[in-house]
């Protein structure tokens, strides 16, 4: 014999249970299925939530960065960094930290990088390039101006 469910309009056989420990059986083992639904339905989630999180994190800016330091390898810090790109003439401005280090993200293409500091000759590098995702490093060794070295001489 058949029995019509209207809800879902599916013809099923009709069963029966033959006591009440099969309708418990049934019932624990529906909820165990809706639990590990779930579960997987989370896990998957998660799993997606955290690649797109982590690509993220992975972003890679491209740019130029390096390091000031005089004729004997000490550190200048506070030394003023400029960086001018070719194709804009967009300047972007940074001061050495106490490590004597400086960065900059830069969009791909083309700089010219100056540094000045107090009591070194002004330096500079010419057309430096910035590829997509590449990071260009430029260490500058500063000179001491020529009045300062004939000083030291005489």
């Amino acid at each position: 014999m058949l029995k019509q469910l209207d809800f879902i309009q599916l013809t099923l056989p009709e069963t029966r249970l033959h006591s009440f420990s099969d309708v418990r059986l049934l019932s624990i083992a529906m909820k165990y299925l809706i639990a590990i639904t779930l579960s997987l339905v989370l896990v998957t989630w998660a799993s997606t939530n955290a690649r797109s999180h982590s690509r993220a994190a992975q972003k890679f800016r491209s740019g130029i960065s390096g390091r000031v330091t005089d004729p004997n390898g000490a550190v200048v810090v506070g030394a003023k960094i400029t960086i001018i790109a070719h194709s804009s003439n967009a300047s972007v401005s940074r001061v050495s930290n106490d490590e004597g280090q400086y960065a900059a993200d830069l969009d791909p293409d083309v700089y010219d990088v100056f540094v000045d500091a107090n009591g070194f000759k002004k330096a500079k590098r010419k057309s430096i390039p910035v590829e997509r995702e590449g990071r260009n490093y430029v260490d500058f060794v500063l000179e001491l101006p020529d009045d300062v070295i004939r000083k030291v001489g005489t």
